[in-house]
């Protein structure tokens, strides 16, 4: 795993462990107007649409594994790139579960402003999910 810190970076790299901990309120998290530039259906537009997404995810896949690759944290922005693994034991996009396990590439970046996470883009290779559980 590489990680690459411009001068001021850490504080950020610092911030994306605080967006777990649940103790913490949202507006301490994310800033008022929150923009998700990629979030899934039905995903609600705060900062709690992360949370619900993953346990979305969660739902549908077990024994999630995120292998980080590379992250650059700077002033500003947090970019990580993943490789995701997991097992499909729940519906997904309308199909059952195959217990199939997959391995595909995440990116996400983060925008933070005074401290709190403004923004947010993420890809993930989603037709490379269902080709790997026969489902495409």
């Amino acid at each position: 795993m590489a990680i690459e810190v411009t001068e001021g970076g850490q504080a950020t790299l610092d911030l994306m462990g605080t967006l777990g901990d649940q103790s913490l309120p949202l507006d301490r998290k994310f800033v008022p107007g929150f923009v998700d530039h990629d979030p899934a259906p039905g995903q609600p537009e705060d900062g709690s649409g992360l949370a619900w997404y993953w346990g979305r995810f969660a739902e549908s896949f077990s024994d999630i594994e995120r292998e980080v690759v590379e992250t650059i944290a700077t002033p500003e922005h947090l970019i990580t790139v993943m490789n995701l693994t997991a097992t499909h034991t729940g519906d997904f996009l309308g199909h059952a579960a195959t217990g199939k396990r997959f391995t595909v590439r995440n990116v996400q970046v983060a925008k933070f402003v005074d401290g709190r996470m403004s923004e947010r883009w993420g890809s993930t290779d989603q037709l490379g999910i269902l080709q790997q559980l026969g489902l495409v």
